[in-house]
């Protein structure tokens, strides 16, 4: 611990990640997300990342589920015909997609098998599952009411992408008052140099460290 405005503050990894009050945050680990097929996967974007992404996060989750770390997913699910995108969010959407032809009416839509958790990534029993309509696992979601429920105050984050809804999530965490670390190595992106810039952003102003270390923190414990 050190002191700031006298306040004990956690500052070493294992403070930072110690089980008892970290959870482990998944983000948008998703069919349609991670492999070819549906409106990501069939827009020509770069899926290179993804493999090792999603056995990273496997590992991750393993680990976390080993400790008693608690494991929460989080996956992305808009309405059909846009109907829980409003037109200033489309335009945002379109302008991430860079000129790429995504179909946004069918991004991530309700029912559709693309919204399933891929393999690596499944929820059991018992693990929060938390439905997105944004970029932010935190807005108008229950995260925040269930992280604190649990006596978490600390997340680690892990998932897809790094720019866009990782990179929003990590903010929003420490926004909402949680220690947050990113587990860089099981992160990835649509863009290699999206992905690089991104982590360079986060690096400076925010803890980072890879699964392998994450998992020596909670083994050690």
């Amino acid at each position: 611990m050190i002191e700031i405005c006298g306040k004990q503050v956690r500052d070493t990894l294992g403070e930072l990640l110690d089980p008892a009050t970290t959870g482990l945050v998944v983000i948008d680990m998703q069919k349609g997300a991670v492999f070819p097929g549906g409106a990501i996967g069939d827009s020509g974007h770069d899926l290179g990342m993804m493999p090792q992404v999603r056995a990273r996060c496997g590992q991750a989750i393993a680990a976390a589920r080993r400790n008693g770390v608690p494991v929460f997913h989080i996956r992305v699910e808009n309405l059909p015909d846009g109907a829980s995108s409003p037109a200033a969010w489309l335009r945002a959407l379109y302008t991430a997609a860079n000129g790429r032809p995504i179909d946004l009416g069918k991004l991530s839509v309700k029912d559709d098998p693309g919204t399933e958790f891929c393999v690596e990534c499944l929820p059991i029993e018992g693990e929060s599952i938390i439905t997105k309509r944004r970029p932010s696992a935190f807005v108008a979601t229950e995260l925040g009411l269930l992280l604190r429920s649990q006596g978490i105050e600390s997340v680690a984050l892990v998932g897809v992408s790094t720019g866009g809804c990782v990179e929003a999530t990590l903010r929003d965490a420490v926004h909402n008052d949680f220690y947050a670390v990113l587990l860089e190595d099981a992160v990835g992106a649509y863009d290699s140099t999206i992905h690089d810039a991104s982590l360079t952003v986060m690096r400076a102003r925010h803890d980072v460290c890879s699964v392998d270390d994450a998992i020596a923190v909670w083994d050690a414990a």
